[in-house]
């Protein structure tokens, strides 16, 4: 790899990142990830990934030091499930669940390395870190997270939710989650990020998960963040044979967030689900960057991403998939849809496929307009208010993505989004 020379500014900001996750706690060894911060670019709209992406402002950033908080209030109250709270980084609340050294775990990665350093350490299998800038700032100084060990065979009897809150002020947080779902497991992952109307800090967070064969993941990952913060998220999945993961992603409120995920089908038959939906409105911004390698014959993947943007907002769509050589029967379908709700919102969007197998079916597409003005005139004749036509037009439009979503996350999501549009 070519070295490219870091300047004042980037050394400097991650020397300060640096400082303050060994203030607040790092987890782990990140010595091996350190080489390429001095190695890699730092983005710029002149790297192609990063083209409508700007993260100059954040050179300036100076993380404050986070005093000790109580743990943050209780999400979805009545939703029954295994709960890990982690607090900008740090673990503030939960019951780890340890059935022996191959049995069950769920807690935290500083439990998991102290009892099982073996297991943790054959998980981390992203590629991020050598070829992203932020990740490789995450994984050099990396703080807790969940880790979800389901052993082979094992049939979770509930769901584990992950709450990762951002406090109030200027704060930096580098969380890093693991799984690891073993052969013939399934298990239900809810990942809730969320922060108050005055945080104005930095989220660096990484998700590593293994799927193995004829296993099965659900991960339903809600983005509900007030304030001024910048968010940004490598999410790296490898898949077994005949397994099947689904990955839903609502991004319910975010002033600025990146999301970048990778899956790797491992193996022969695998199945790959992932859907999202995002409305940044006023002038947030909301990036997602979606790669999938069908690296083995017989797979299958369905992409659908849906968004809107209003006022001057702008929402960024970039999916990829890619078919290996030999990989050959893969059926793959990717779509991006999105609706512009105000006259300076903006949509970049770019599906693309990459083949290199010729037995394959595959499709991809995107589109981008606005709200059907005969179907608003149609519910309006119906006796309906605008305000109520422009609602149901919203929900109609999200359902494909929505429903997929457990009730109450869905529900969760279509009031935040009302509220925020006024169109409670």
């Amino acid at each position: 790899m070519t070295e490219v020379v870091t300047t004042t500014k980037e050394a400097a900001l991650a020397a300060r990142i640096s400082e303050a996750m060994a203030l607040s706690g790092v987890v782990g060894d990140g010595h091996a990830a350190q080489q390429y911060l001095g190695q890699l670019p730092y983005p710029t709209t002149r790297l192609e990934r990063w083209k409508y992406t700007r993260v100059a402002r954040l050179l300036d950033f100076e993380p404050q030091s986070l005093p000790e908080t109580d743990p943050p209030g209780q999400i979805l109250p009545g939703f029954n499930a295994h709960r890990l709270v982690f607090t900008a980084g740090k673990f503030t609340a939960g019951t780890v669940v340890d059935e022996g050294k191959d049995g069950l775990f769920i807690g935290p990665v500083s439990a998991a390395l102290e009892r099982y350093p073996e297991r943790v350490g054959a998980l981390a299998k992203s590629g991020f870190k050598s070829s992203e800038w932020f990740a490789a700032m995450q994984a050099s100084a990396p703080q807790d997270g969940a880790c979800i060990l389901i052993p082979e065979g094992h049939r979770s009897d509930q769901p584990i939710l992950i709450h990762h809150h951002m406090p109030a002020g200027a704060r930096a947080a580098q969380p890093g989650h693991l799984i690891q779902v073993g052969h013939g497991a399934t298990a239900e992952v809810v990942l809730w990020s969320d922060s108050p109307a005055g945080a104005c800090g930095l989220m660096n967070g990484s998700l590593d998960a293994s799927v193995g064969d004829a296993a099965d993941l659900t991960l339903e990952i809600v983005q509900d963040e007030a304030g001024k913060g910048h968010h940004i998220g490598h999410h790296h999945f490898t898949q077994g044979k005949d397994s099947q993961l689904t990955v839903r992603t609502a991004t319910a409120r975010a002033h600025w967030l990146r999301n970048d995920l990778q899956i790797t089908q491992g193996g022969t038959g695998a199945n790959s689900t992932f859907h999202g939906c995002y409305l940044p409105n006023g002038e947030q911004f909301v990036d997602h960057h979606t790669r999938i390698d069908h690296a083995h014959p017989d797979g299958q993947s369905d992409e659908l991403y849906k968004g809107l943007a209003a006022d001057a907002a702008t929402a960024v769509f970039n999916g990829k998939i890619m078919v290996h050589k030999d990989a050959q029967r893969i059926e793959a379908y990717q779509s991006n849809a999105n609706l512009l709700l105000g006259e300076r919102a903006s949509v970049f969007t770019k599906p693309e496929l990459e083949i290199y197998a010729d037995d394959v079916r595959c499709s991809h597409g995107c589109t981008t307009g606005q709200f059907n003005r005969e179907a608003l005139f149609y519910l309006r004749s119906r006796g309906m208010t605008e305000t109520a036509a422009h609602n149901l037009l919203v929900q109609a439009f999200l359902a494909e993505v929505l429903d997929g979503f457990r009730p109450m996350i869905r529900d969760h999501v279509h009031a935040v989004y009302a509220e925020r549009l006024g169109w409670t």
